[in-house]
């Protein structure tokens, strides 16, 4: 109240209160003591309550004189004087406590324990100050209401603007943070007590400090219905109408998620499993454990400080929620963590929340309970979008740690599909590989495993393909640029720990026909709007993992050549002509290429067969033959190559049977000629060192060296070049293999002498 009218005011009273008495007219003396007793309560003791009875009367007296207006502005701005005096250097106080707290750098929460009663009796003070003085406020109101008055003179309402106003301006800058250091000193003491709950079967005097007091409870074993007791907010994000399921770019539901719309799933389904069953609630012992809590929240609410420390609460508990999953779940591939994740929700965080924005279950307040649903739904948004950021940052590690890494691809396909974070993926994936991958210091082999694990982990990503389409499209241009890139694909697929051609459909849908017109499928559906123009959703749902990887090139000649090439050098390996796995592979690749391509593949097949019967019959004419050849048809294998060494000498023992051979095959298939590539076979060797006897099976080459040294223990490169008749570039680097095995030592530069000790010779055969 200003000066002048204040001075106005004083000036009735004492005019009033000197008047005379009459019949009609209230006794000045009367009149003096209203005053008096109204003026006392402009300055109320705040331990007790004023008696209302008394404060009644005497206003009736100066509302009948006229003075009604003259008191409210009094009583407004005494109130308001009286708040300041007593709040505001309570909060200087807190916060100087604050700025030390800030100043000191720790952060661990034993060093924020003095936030929990300080906040807590700041809040007290504004409550019981606010309480008092509106209690006043509604009297005045009540009594001009019942003499007629004019209903501006109210000041209820006016008091409680005036002082959240004043009060916001005289708020410290750090009040904000400072509530958020409380509330989050909370949260953590909650966590550790639901902890404790979950796990304990015996609690005993557990402490809850919540609002800053230090109420210590015996308590019985848990509920046994806990678990039925939690708050069941487990929002499915499939059943979010899609009318509502637009995000902002924070992450967070838009403002209007929680309008009056009956038809949302999700305010349905919460309504009906929380707030409308009283059965489901929380548990009574945890509840009675934070009541100083949910007191000190309830007064928040009161004081009109609602919205603002909500947007607080919300802001930490966004933090708890970035917190936890970088801390727990960040790597941890090998589980199916985002399970425990929202476990880890409904147990802490919307429980939480719920205490914090809900402190009066008793009392049905539909605000509150709106403003609860939607942040609850936003922060299990947010708890969806977070934790699929960071698997999507993971997603190139976690394909190369595959198949372990399975239970991490499932639980970012739930949160792909909850968040829509669809197009997020497939941009990270090709920037990784770009960066990782695609480039020269990766050998080709690697990348085309990558490959491989990644149509896996993309079909089970996007089963219409469409991501899978993306990718492959990339990594198959890079690939198209390098010459070895089909012969490490037939390599991988064809690899005895490879599981390609038997498991290549794994991920894919159960078989689809192309069906050009869809008009006869009830289940067709058009094709999204991000797929690639010229591949229809058929073929990208068919084509297996061999498939993706043979189209790299245009046709499958390319693959079927590299296929031939490698099965022609397994073949001529199978010194005991047991090729019963390379069957297996030629009949599934059959069955995926067609037996016309393939048909080369089953004349060396059977040339195997043959050579095994061939064999057989030249033992049974000549008993003492131990040579075993394999025949290949010129027209249908793959042009042989001699091995570098080209034609040399082979020993003498080694060439009369292979003449011997020659003749018996002639006898045999008098029709046909044998054309001999030594180089491609092998040799079996029994070496006598020493009186020490070693076996080994070497390449004839090799033979033909270690053969020299039957006559002469010493012999130099040149000589033993010319004898054979290599280069002595080649020969030197076969020497060097007898050398490993300790069989030859080298005396001098170009000269070889036999290791009869053969010191090197046991660690070399190891």
């Amino acid at each position: 109240m200003d000066p002048a009218t204040q001075d106005q005011w004083t000036k009735a009273l004492s005019s009033l209160t000197a008047r005379k008495s009459s019949k009609t007219e209230t006794p000045s003396m009367e009149l003096a003591h209203a005053t008096e007793v109204v003026t006392k309560v402009m300055y109320p003791s705040l331990d007790a309550a004023p008696k209302n009875l008394r404060v009644k009367g005497s206003l009736n007296v100066l509302l009948r004189k006229g003075l009604g207006r003259w008191i409210g502005d009094w009583m407004l701005d005494t109130y308001r004087k009286a708040a300041l005096e007593d709040l505001v250097p309570r909060l200087e106080e807190i916060d100087s406590q604050y700025q030390e707290h800030l100043a000191s750098g720790l952060a661990n929460e034993e060093s924020a324990q003095w936030i929990l009663p300080k906040f807590s009796q700041l809040i007290d003070a504004i409550h019981r100050r606010l309480f008092v003085s509106r209690q006043l406020t509604l009297i005045f109101d009540t009594q001009v209401r019942t003499m007629d008055n004019d209903p501006t003179l109210q000041v209820s309402s006016r008091f409680m603007a005036d002082f959240s106003a004043e009060l916001a301006i005289r708020l410290p800058p750090s009040f904000d943070q400072i509530a958020h250091l409380y509330f989050r000193t909370n949260f953590r003491q909650f966590e550790i007590l639901q902890s404790q709950m979950s796990s304990s079967a015996d609690i005993t005097r557990l402490q809850w400090d919540g609002a800053g007091g230090s109420d210590m409870m015996d308590t019985a074993a848990p509920n046994d219905q806990y678990g039925s007791d939690m708050i069941k907010t487990s929002i499915v994000g499939q059943r979010l109408s899609k009318k509502r399921r637009h995000v902002m770019q924070d992450g967070r539901f838009a403002m209007d998620l929680f309008g009056d719309d009956k038809n949302d799933a999700i305010v349905e389904q919460y309504s009906q499993e929380v707030l409308d069953q009283p059965g489901i609630q929380e548990s009574e012992e945890l509840t009675s454990r934070v009541g100083p809590y949910l007191d000190l929240c309830q007064k928040l609410e009161e004081i009109g400080f609602a919205s603002r420390m909500t947007h607080v609460v919300t802001g930490m508990l966004y933090e708890e929620v970035s917190g936890k999953i970088f801390k727990s779940f960040k790597k941890n591939w090998a589980v199916a963590t985002l399970a425990h994740g929202k476990k880890w929700m409904e147990d802490i965080i919307l429980r939480f929340l719920h205490f914090t924005l809900l402190p009066k279950k008793d009392q049905e307040d539909l605000t509150a309970s709106k403003r609860f649903k939607m942040w609850a739904s936003r922060l299990e948004f947010y708890f969806f979008k977070t934790f699929g950021d960071l698997r999507i940052s993971e997603f190139f590690d976690i394909i190369v740690e595959c198949p372990e890494s399975t239970p991490a691809v499932n639980d970012l396909k739930t949160c792909v599909e909850w968040t829509g974070q669809r197009e997020q993926l497939q941009i990270s994936i090709l920037a990784a590989m770009d960066k990782r991958l695609l480039h020269p210091g990766a050998e080709t082999k690697n990348i085309i495993e990558f490959y491989i694990y990644a149509i896996k982990y993309l079909r089970i990503m996007d089963p219409l393909g469409v991501m899978l389409d993306r990718t492959a499209r990339q990594i198959n241009k890079y690939l198209r640029t390098r010459d070895d890139t089909m012969r490490a694909i037939v390599s991988c697929i064809v690899d005895d720990s490879s599981d390609l051609l038997t498991n290549s459909n794994e991920g894919i849908p159960g078989a689809i026909e192309a069906d050009n017109d869809g008009s006869d499928d009830e289940n067709w559906v058009p094709e999204p709007v991000h797929a690639g123009p010229d591949l229809s959703s058929a073929r990208r749902k068919m084509a297996d993992i061999i498939s993706v990887l043979a189209s790299i090139y245009d046709t499958n000649d390319r693959f079927i050549d590299e296929f031939q090439a490698i099965l022609a050098d397994r073949l001529l390996q199978a010194t005991d002509f047991n090729v019963d796995r390379e069957i297996r592979q030629l009949e599934l690749l059959k069955l995926r290429f067609g037996d016309t391509d393939l048909h080369h593949c089953e004349v060396m097949l059977a040339d195997i067969a043959e050579s095994k019967r061939v064999n057989s019959n030249i033992q049974s004419l000549r008993p003492q033959m131990t040579v075993s050849t394999t025949i290949a048809s010129r027209y249908y294998w793959p042009e042989i190559e001699a091995e570098e060494e080209g034609e040399f000498e082979l020993p003498t023992p080694l060439q009369e049977m292979l003449d011997s051979y020659n003749a018996a095959f002639e006898i045999t298939k008098p029709a046909q000629k044998l054309k001999v590539f030594p180089a491609l076979g092998m040799v079996d060797l029994e070496l006598e060192l020493d009186g020490r006897s070693i076996s080994m099976q070497v390449q004839p080459i090799y033979a033909a060296i270690i053969y020299l040294f039957e006559d002469h223990d010493r012999w130099t490169l040149s000589d033993m070049a010319s004898k054979i008749g290599v280069r002595e570039e080649t020969l030197e680097s076969k020497i060097q293999f007898w050398m490993r095995e300790g069989i030859l030592r080298e005396t001098s530069r170009h000269q070889y002498e036999l290791n009869e000790q053969g010191h090197n010779l046991k660690e070399a055969l190891g």
